[in-house]
This record gives C-alpha cells, structure tokens and sequence, in this order.
C-alpha cells in the first residue's frame, strides 16, 4: 500500500484520462456489479455442501473464482465507505458506523463521478450507506434507488450498474422472518467451534441456507434480465458480499468469518483478453474492497486516481497483488472499541486495543437472533466450554491463527510462533503508518471536529500536532498488554498537551483494572481534564479502582451535559463497562442520551440490566 499521506496534496481532479488502449465509447465493457449482504462465502461453488447456490455457481464455472478476497471492515457503512472512494475507510475518518463525517472533496472522488465523466451511465440499486454526509447521489449516479437500472440510458452508451442484494441480510433470520418449511437438515448444519448448537442456533443457521438460497435465484434473476437486453456478450459481471456474516462472531468481527467474502468475475468472450485467468479458474491472489473501485476504472479505460490505493487486479493495467491485507474495526453500532487485523490468506493477526472489552458487548441489533440469544443463556448458566465462552470475556490483546489449519480462529497462536508473531505485527504496523490511520483519534474528539465544520475530520489529523500517528500508535499499542509495568507511562502521558495521547493513556489505566491504584490521584486529576473522551476513561478507571459511586455519579452528569450522541453515548458505556445499571435508575431517557441513536441503544440496555457479560460471580 502506498503512503497516502504523501500522495494526497496533488489529487483533485479536473478530468478523467480515459485510456486509448480500448479505442472508442462503443468499444468499452458494461461493468455490472452485483452485491449481497451479510454473507461469507456459502455458496456450492465455495465447497459448501449446504448451499444451494445454482446462479452463482454457474457464474463461477464461467469466470474466475477468487478464494482469497477480504472486505476491509466487517460492516456495511464502514466498507461501503471503503468501496465508494477506493480508499481505507480509517484515512478519511468514516470508521465508526454511521457517523456522516464530512470527507473532504479537494482530496477524494467517488468511483462513479469518474466513470461518469468518461461517458459511462452509472446506477446504483440501491443501497448507498456510504457513511458520510458528503456525498450528493444526485451528483454521483445518473440514476440511485429501487428503480435504478441500465436500461434508462442512451443508445450505445456503456453502463456501470450496481444491484444490491438484501436477502442475505443480518435481519433475515430474525424470528419476524423464519419460514416454516426450512430445506437443509439440522443434522447437516456445522456449527463452528465458537458457537454453542443449541436448537435456536441450527435453527438461525438453517434459515440462514434459506436466505442464501433466495439471493441465489434473484442474481439468476439479474443475469436473465442482462441476457434479454442483448447485452450479456458486451457486459463483465463481477459478484460479491459486503462482509461476511451473520451468526454470533461473524459480522462486525475481524475473524475469517465477518471478513473473507466471496468473490467471481464472468468475462464474456468478447472481453476475455482482459481476464487474468481462463474461465473455470480458481485464484489465489489476495483481494481487498478497496482493490474494485481502481480495477473497475481500468477495466474501462479510465486511468484511477492516485487517491485510490488499492491493486488493480483485472485488465489490461493488472498489478500485482498485495503482500497482506489491512482490516480494521471501530464502533460498531452502539459500542465503542478499536481493533486492527492483517491476514496474508493463511495467517490471520488481530491487535485488540482496547483489551478489556468483551469480543461480544451486549449490541441490541445482533441479539434479535434467537440463535445468539441462546448461547449467551448457555454462557451465564456456566454451561459454554472454554471457546464458547470466549466471546462474552475480555478479548486477548493479540490473536494470531492459522487459518489454513484453524478456520474457526480458536487456537490462539501468540506464545507459540514468535517468529510469525513478530512477521505479523511489523504488517500492520507498517498498514496502519501508511494508511494514516484516524481510527484511533477519539470519536468524542472527531464528533466536535465534525460539528464545527472548520475543517474535516482528515484534514484535521493531517497535522503532527494535532494528531501525531506514530506517538499515538506506540501508546494505544502499551495501552492494549495491560502490563502494570507502563503505569508511570500512563500517568505521565494523562499530562501531555495532544488529547489523543491523554486519552489512550487513561485507557491504559482503564484497562489496568484494580492494578491502576497507585495512580488515584492522577486518575482524579485526569477526571477534570477540558476533554470528555479523556474525563470518561478516567472516571471508568476510578470505578476499577474501588471508588464505583464517585465514578458512575461522574458519568451520569458527563451523559447529561453531553452536546452529541457520541459524548453521551460513551458516558453511558462507561456504565456498562462498570456493570453499573442501576445508576441510571429513575432518571428520565431524555436526560441521558443524545442527539442520535446509538446513546438511547446503550440507555436501553442499562435499563434491561446492564453488561452483565462477565461469569457469574465474577469480580470487578
């Protein structure tokens, strides 16, 4: 991956370079591109004996089928940002789910403004979820929605369509939406090594079969439609999911599970130059979200900008392919957290920054499946063995696994391959530098940015002063051991001028636990500190430290003085994360939650009982 940072200040774009390699408009490909939601790679073509997948499978029979293909966050908003500018969604700042921060324009253009300019119609049907609240759809797509479709443009004028497939969405096994008659037998479902298999589990599971099996038939659907309008032999079509899913530890997750997606890319006979790969193939070459965008323009001619990072992996222009693969996950929904992963294809590593969060944080959403419901029963009986349980403790600091020989991701490698350890870390590392990642400035901190509209959050963290990365990186990285030995660290850095490092530095005594006693005092000073993200985790590490009423007392007022969602919300998960509901009790909704959604999902959780993920009888 290049370095962004340096790439950056000469990429606003005053007009496309439209390759002469594929002569004139009427010669270019349509690119139809077909998504669905929710989905790892269950498909037959994929080797999965429960899928019936007929459409899918074809296509793959026909094109190239990638084994090795990642979206680089585990949820829509996140890698639909991704995709829209072919950029990491940690370098414009639009990590954390739906927050709509500003992008700035002078640096990033979407893929469809390009292909536009270069005479391509361009739709999109009809999911955007983009992440940001810069982007006028208007301004990108001739046509955006449910009616979207290629057929509205000009005579001989080429095509870029989008249809999005909700079928294979999360919601779709919600009770609301189980079907009597299920097709796969409960005796043929795999229930992975994390997950408990009670009966609500196989029962989501099969159902699930059931979703696929319908999104199957409406890409079948698609292709009839594209073979009637006579432009099938003129027309690339390229198939993939938005991140995977969609039972317990999939979606919103950077295992295997809520990252690898499948992906097939069908050259019709006329553009079979432009395919790597014979039809029938199976590739191993890595491919991440943000490779489509840039490969989509030079399948069309269009020369990407230097804005897009990504590896062009299709066409005339093919670079050759990534080393490893960044992935990256914020808050998610209704819970704040912070992990990074790099995978080669085989080796997967994971740093969890903020280690004292459970993998599973209670997310009201997810747990409108039956399925996950029933598992965290079988978790508080004290029924779940070891890698069950898992899911509902503290997430390890770093996790790295084979999934070669471990495709469930349970057998935790850290103590036993140093050398890959130490491989794996430099990776990403090396990612996080060169994508200049804002994801681990505080999103209190990015909320005010936002709201002032001065300047974006991107062009505020360009500044070493304002957002020094590799200082940030170090502490947040001594912050994620919980090592007692870095407690003067931490309350040393509770004093420096930049609030991204005062904060990770309180989220360092946060994740200390009891162990961060001896620094009380700085932890008391650090609670009256001009900054909410670094006033919060220092209240939270009070409540650790023995002082729980000094500290969930501080938190209520700190939701109720709050100016934005992300501030109360915040305020309100330092209360879960003391497994502290009742200091919410009698107070009115109102008072507590913010201008959003997210802070009233945590108020509601509190009030149905808090965290209460943590083992029976288990100590603060």
């Amino acid at each position: 991956m290049q370095t962004l940072k340096k790439l950056l200040p000469a990429l606003a774009i005053s007009f496309v370079a439209v390759c002469p390699l594929l002569g004139t408009e009427n010669e270019r490909p349509n690119i139809l591109w077909i998504t669905s939601e929710d989905n790892g790679p269950f498909l037959g073509c994929y080797g999965d004996p429960n899928a019936k997948t007929p459409n899918l499978d074809k296509l793959a029979e026909e094109g190239i089928l990638y084994k090795n293909c990642f979206a680089n966050a585990p949820v829509c908003a996140v890698a639909r940002s991704s995709w829209i500018w072919g950029v990491p969604a940690v370098t414009t700042g639009t990590i954390h789910m739906r927050s709509k921060y500003s992008v700035p324009q002078h640096a990033f253009t979407t893929y469809p403004e390009l292909f536009k300019q270069a005479g391509y119609y361009v739709t999109n049907n009809a999911k955007t979820d983009y992440n940001t609240n810069t982007i006028r759809l208007n301004k990108i797509w001739h046509m955006c929605g449910k009616r979207a479709h290629y057929k509205s443009r000009a005579n001989g004028q080429p095509f870029f369509a989008i249809f999005n497939l909700t079928t294979s969405h999360e919601s779709g096994i919600f009770p609301v939406n189980h079907k009597a008659s299920l097709r796969v037998p409960a005796e043929s479902i795999r229930i992975p090594a994390y997950q408990v298999a009670t009966p609500e589990v196989i029962q989501d599971w099969r159902n699930y079969y059931n979703r696929m099996e319908l999104m199957d038939s409406q890409v079948g659907q698609i292709l009839k439609e594209l073979k009637a309008s006579g432009e099938a032999e003129n027309t690339i079509i390229a198939y993939c999911s938005d991140h995977g899913g969609v039972t317990l530890r999939s979606k919103r997750f950077l295992h295997d599970t809520g990252t690898r997606v499948p992906l097939i890319v069908y050259f019709p006979e006329k553009w079979q130059h432009l395919a790597p790969e014979q039809p029938g193939s199976v590739s191993d070459r890595l491919v991440q979200f943000i490779d489509m965008p840039k490969t989509w323009l030079s399948l069309a001619g269009i020369t990407p900008p230097a804005s897009m990072p990504g590896y062009v992996f299709l066409g005339n222009q093919i670079e050759p392919g990534p080393e490893s693969v960044f992935l990256f996950s914020g808050r998610f929904d209704e819970s704040p957290d912070t992990s990074r992963a790099v995978t080669d294809g085989r080796w997967k590593y994971i740093r969890n920054y903020e280690s004292d969060r459970p993998r599973f944080q209670m997310l009201r959403y997810p747990l409108r499946q039956i399925g996950q419901v029933s598992q965290y029963e079988v978790y508080k009986s004290g029924q779940a063995n070891s890698k069950q349980a898992a899911q509902y403790e503290p997430q390890p600091a770093e996790e790295l696994y084979d999934t070669e020989k471990d495709p469930d991701e349970v057998d935790n490698l850290v103590e036993s391959d140093p050398q890959m350890l130490a491989r794996m870390r430099q990776l990403l590392d090396e990612h996080i530098i060169n994508s200049h990642d804002l994801g681990f400035m505080p999103e209190t901190l990015m909320e005010e940015v936002n709201a002032k509209r001065e300047q974006t959050i991107y062009d505020f963290g360009q500044s070493e002063e304002n957002y020094p990365l590799k200082e940030v990186l170090e502490i947040a990285t001594i912050a994620s051991t919980g090592d007692p030995e870095n407690l003067a660290r931490f309350e040393t850095g509770l004093t420096h001028p930049n609030e991204t490092i005062r904060y990770w530095a309180a989220v360092g005594l946060r994740i200390l636990g009891e162990r961060a006693a001896p620094a009380k005092a700085a932890i008391e000073q650090a609670m009256l500190d001009d900054r909410a993200s670094v006033r919060i985790n220092a209240a939270i590490s009070l409540g650790h430290i023995g002082e729980r009423d000094q500290a969930t007392t501080f938190l209520v007022e700190e939701a109720r003085k709050a100016k934005g969602d992300v501030h109360s919300m915040w305020a309100l998960d330092g209360l879960k994360l003391l497994d502290a509901p009742e200091a919410i009790d009698g107070i009115p909704e109102e008072e507590l939650v913010g201008n959003g959604n997210y802070s009233k999902a945590v108020a509601e959780m509190l009030k149905a009982g808090g965290s209460t993920w943590r083992k029976p009888d288990a100590e603060l």
